[in-house]
Parts: C-alpha cells; structure tokens; sequence
C-alpha cells in the first residue's frame, strides 16, 4: 500500500509542477484583471465614446440582407471587429461589431436611409476587463478561461494529493486549508450583502 501512495504522490507531484507552470501566465493575468475589474476608479478604463451619422445607399435598403449591409458599414467605417449582434424591423436596423474593449453600434433607419454611428472604446484595461470576462472574445478565448480554469483545478488537487502524502507536513497543511475556506465562508456570511 506504501508503494501505491508513494507512486500516486510522485505522479501528483509532476503534474502538480509543470501544470502549475503551464497556468501561471494565465493565473497572473487573470488575477491582474480582476484587481482592474474590481477597481474601476483607476480611470485607465473610462469609456471614450463618439458619434457620427451617415447615409446608407437606398438600394441596399431596399430589400436588406444582413451580409451585404454588414460588408457596406465594414469597408465604409474601416471596421475590423467581427458583428455581434444584427437586429431588423419594421423602424430600423441595428447593426453592432464589438471586440474586446471595443464596439460600434450602427442604427439605420431604413425608410430615408440615415444612420447613426456610436463608437466606444475602453483603452487597454478596458480590453483586459473584457478578456478577463469573455465579453466579445470569441469561440477561442472562451476555451482559454476554460483552460485557466482546468489547469487551476487540477494544479490544485494535485497539490492536495500532494500534501497528503507528506507526513510530516499534512496535518498543519490540511489545517491551513480548512482556516483559509472557513475565512472566505466567514467573510460571505458576515459582509457580503444578500
């Protein structure tokens, strides 16, 4: 039985390391953003919008179609921000590109073919609060937090699974751990608003 902990230890241990290293970057920038995130008062994320019009060509709003009005506002407003969102009635069209710490929201209004364009921009933190958050980041980004997420989990238990099979060391380091969940339960009931 020695023999099985000590080989399920050692195993622990090698995953514990190097997909600990492998999370890190992702840890640190996580942690980062979400310091950022908690304290918007920085003012490096403060919200920079403009506004324009602009006169859609008649024929296109004829019988719209989604892909040529979305290549018509791309090619005239220089836009490189994939479409997010395209909503149509009866009283306008509405047209939004967003990208992480970026969006334009265009709002036609077909029967006389004016537009108006609303462009925000956040700056780099407001990128990074937005990557922190998968807002706007596309399919690949989501499978990165899930990433950070899974590296973050397994580094974790492996580390338990690794204390477990330090004599020595696990009764204070179990020990630790109870104190730091019992601390964050402690603060969740007594200062978090319900």
């Amino acid at each position: 039985m020695k023999h099985v902990v000590r080989h399920v230890a050692h195993w622990a241990l090698l995953v514990h390391i190097y997909l600990s290293m492998a999370g890190f970057t992702l840890a640190i920038l996580f942690a980062a953003t979400g310091l950022t995130l908690n304290h918007q008062d920085f003012g490096w994320s403060e919200p920079r919008t403009a506004t324009s019009t602009m006169k859609m060509d008649a024929d296109l709003l004829r019988k719209p179609e989604q892909t040529t009005i979305e290549q018509h506002l791309r090619e005239t407003l220089g836009l490189r921000s994939p479409m997010t969102d395209y909503h149509e009635d009866s009283e306008q069209i509405q047209v939004t590109f967003a990208a992480p710490g970026h969006r334009t929201v265009v709002t036609i209004d077909p029967a006389d073919g004016h537009a108006d364009v609303e462009t925000e921009t956040r700056g780099a933190l407001g990128k990074l609060g937005d990557l922190h958050k998968g807002f706007d980041s596309g399919k690949v980004w989501y499978g990165m937090i899930d990433l950070a997420a899974v590296l973050l989990i397994v580094s974790s238990m492996t580390g338990m699974l690794t204390l477990f099979a330090l004599r020595a060391k696990r009764r204070k380091g179990f020990i630790v751990g109870g104190l730091g969940v019992l601390t964050i339960v402690m603060i969740y009931v007594i200062w978090v608003p319900r």
